[in-house]
Order: C-alpha cells, then sequence, then structure tokens
C-alpha cells in the first residue's frame, strides 16, 4: 500500500520522476486534504500517510509548508 512518507523518502534517497500510482496517490491525498473539514481532519489524513513519524524538517519542505503542517498538528492536539 503506497503511503506518502514512502514516496518521500524514495525520493529522498532516489530523485526522479513520479510513477503514475504515486501521483494518482498524491492527487488522492490532496482531495482529502482540500475536502476535510477542519485542521484535526487534516491531521489525522497526514498521520495515516506516516508524516507524524518523521522529522519533517529534513524532507527540505519550503518553510511555508512547514509552518502550515506544524500548525495544522497544533490544532488538531488542542
Amino acid at each position: 500500500m503506497l503511503k506518502l512518507i514512502t514516496i518521500l523518502q524514495d525520493l529522498k534517497n532516489q530523485p526522479r520522476r513520479l510513477t503514475d500510482e504515486e501521483s494518482l496517490h498524491l492527487d488522492q491525498i490532496s482531495d482529502e486534504l482540500r475536502e476535510a473539514g477542519s485542521d484535526a481532519a487534516r491531521w489525522r489524513i497526514l498521520q495515516r500517510e506516516g508524516l507524524d513519524r518523521i522529522n519533517i524538517e529534513h524532507y527540505g519542505f519550503d518553510d511555508d509548508l512547514l509552518k502550515y503542517m506544524l500548525g495544522i498538528r497544533r490544532a488538531a492536539m488542542n
């Protein structure tokens, strides 16, 4: 089963183009996140995808994305 964390780790280890399956999975996650009704729901999606088990700061994401992800995690904890 594909997970976002698996895709990110694979790309970090070996940069390459996304496969069709990976691209479809990312599109599905994007749709879920967009349709989620709250930050808590968004965080549950990211947890399911494995992002709660890593230090996301080591993946080279933009500061805005890191800030957003940490913000929804904080909001979900309240």
